[in-house]
């Protein structure tokens, strides 16, 4: 197994909406957006947090490292490509914190 951990920020033109509506419109995008991953792509389990720095931190699960960088050559539907420009205009680039195999495992029972 392979994960990826993500930091989001919201593009500051995005806030004049209202923090709170960014926030919600963002939670929005970025669970629609991986569930297409997960349909789409192949991606597994996926969590957002919302850090103490009001800071969103991602987690995403995947297969392998080789389906994570394949999910670079999928064909992206028209509603992903809504996504896609939605997510540039709500979220400053995403930065990748960690990337690399899982050693252990402990889902919850």
């Amino acid at each position: 197994m392979y994960a990826v951990c993500y930091r989001f920020t919201l593009q500051p033109k995005a806030l004049t909406m209202g923090r709170r509506m960014a926030e919600l419109a963002f939670v929005e995008l970025w669970t629609a957006m991986s569930e297409f991953f997960k349909t789409e792509c192949g991606a597994l389990d996926s969590r957002l947090h919302r850090g103490t720095d009001g800071v969103f931190y991602g987690y995403a699960q995947w297969p392998s490292a080789e389906r994570f960088a394949a999910s670079r050559d999928v064909v992206p539907t028209e509603e992903f490509a809504r996504l896609r420009l939605k997510w540039a205009e709500l979220c400053a680039p995403s930065q990748i914190l960690f990337q690399g195999p899982v050693e252990v495992d402990l889902p919850a029972a």
